[in-house]
């Protein structure tokens, strides 16, 4: 079962919320992909915030993108050491508030995908 098979079968079809969650924690997500995925990582969440914002209906991509930053929440590739993820996670302090805001912030994310 793939990643993606967890959540859902179809992608996340619920516009609605989606544009809920990125208006609530959209900006929460930018930080917290900066600091895991570099300027990048949240530029890509400020490209689908504002496309989410002007969609019609949510597509297969930006459904993609919401499970890719769910990946990136929970560390799927820190390990990896040819990805940014890596050298990105070891300065973050595991005391600082910031641990504590992405787990919230990925539980938050995984509800909306299950849903």
């Amino acid at each position: 079962m793939t990643y993606h098979q967890i959540f859902t079968k179809q992608p996340c079809q619920n516009l609605k919320q989606v544009r809920g969650f990125l208006r609530d924690y959209g900006t929460a997500l930018a930080m917290a992909a900066h600091k895991l995925g570099g300027p990048t990582a949240s530029a890509r969440v400020f490209l689908l915030c504002e496309a989410v914002r002007h969609a019609r209906q949510l597509t297969r991509a930006q459904s993609n993108q919401l499970i890719g930053f769910h990946r990136l929440l929970t560390l799927k590739h820190v390990d990896d050491h040819d990805r940014a993820e890596s050298d990105l996670f070891v300065q973050i302090n595991l005391a600082s508030g910031f641990v504590e805001e992405c787990c919230s912030l990925s539980d938050k994310l995984r509800s909306l995908l299950k849903s």
